[in-house]
């Protein structure tokens, strides 16, 4: 089955009227009828209900409108990855990436598989401890950023993948009230004090965590801002307050910091890949064609 007659099968599914949807797909409708008829009897299922009113899906048709779009996106990008890797590729991938995502599986995974089938792409790795400041999508200094920042003003050339998104945990000092929970609630930090990293940044993800709290908790709890994650984790370490940190940075945590996970799913760290397509470096397209192809797109909360 061509991705050309699913296409007309998803116009089709969503106009639910053939005259419209043949317009919208600028072929004629007995064309598209044709089109439809021959996916029915290839696929060995009806797809639609034709009446004198219109057309409605059948239970088979729902199934297929729901996958019809990831599959198209799929296989364009399995034909775009096979047409990038029939040439020759050599060069440099910059790279820039968050302290806690450096930490992440699928980043060092990918790109240590990507090395090895590509060994004469430099793939140049700049982890980032200050932050991910809006910025860097600007600088065009970086092929990639690899942030859990999502971003508001990006420009045109920056196309945005959301690859994961995680649970937080709160860190705790010794002997902190809480540590008898197996799972905490945000409402249960009310008369806390949250250090928070980056606060200033609030497309970032300790920013919106904290207004989160705030929002769970009437306003009853104290931001302590900090320079970055691990000035945060040091304050934890000495009693000034706690902390909401994803699950990768837990691994930064000292031995006398207790980290117990947080039960509200709307409390969330998420990881998005920048690519910024301007660049025009085809080892950067194959590298992306790749990622996408092996971490589809992710739903975030």
């Amino acid at each position: 089955m061509s991705t050309e007659k699913l296409y007309e099968f998803l116009v089709l599914s969503k106009a639910l009227n053939f005259s419209r949807a043949a317009a919208n797909l600028y072929i004629s409708q007995s064309v598209l009828s044709k089109h439809i008829q021959d996916m029915e009897q290839e696929l060995g299922v009806t797809l639609f209900f034709r009446t004198t009113h219109g057309v409605t899906l059948t239970n088979a048709g729902r199934l297929l409108a729901q996958k019809a779009e990831a599959l198209i996106d799929q296989c364009n990008r399995a034909v775009s990855l096979l047409q990038i890797s029939n040439f020759p590729i050599q060069g440099n991938i910059r790279i820039a990436c968050a302290l806690e995502l450096a930490q992440s599986a699928h980043m060092q995974i990918f790109v240590r598989r990507f090395q090895e089938r590509y060994p004469d792409i430099f793939v140049d790795f700049d982890v980032k401890a200050g932050g991910m400041p809006e910025r860097l999508l600007h600088t065009q200094v970086y092929d990639f950023i690899f942030s859990p920042c999502e971003y508001q003003n990006m420009p045109e050339s920056i196309h945005v993948h959301p690859v994961a998104s995680h649970g937080t945990y709160v860190a705790l000092y010794p002997g902190h009230p809480l540590l008898s929970k197996s799972l905490i609630q945000l409402r249960e930090l009310e008369g806390e004090s949250i250090i928070v990293p980056f606060s200033h940044e609030y497309f970032g993800p300790y920013a919106k965590n904290w207004l989160l709290v705030k929002k769970y908790t009437h306003d009853k709890v104290t931001c302590i801002p900090a320079p970055n994650l691990s000035s945060a984790l040091f304050q934890v370490t000495i009693g000034r307050g706690i902390a909401i940190i994803p699950r990768y940075a837990r691994k930064f945590t000292s031995d006398n910091t207790l980290t117990i996970g947080i039960a509200n799913d709307a409390c969330r760290f998420n990881e998005y890949l920048y690519y910024n397509a301007n660049t025009k470096n085809g080892a950067a397209k194959l590298f992306y064609a790749e990622f996408c192809s092996t971490y589809p797109e992710t739903t975030m909360a």
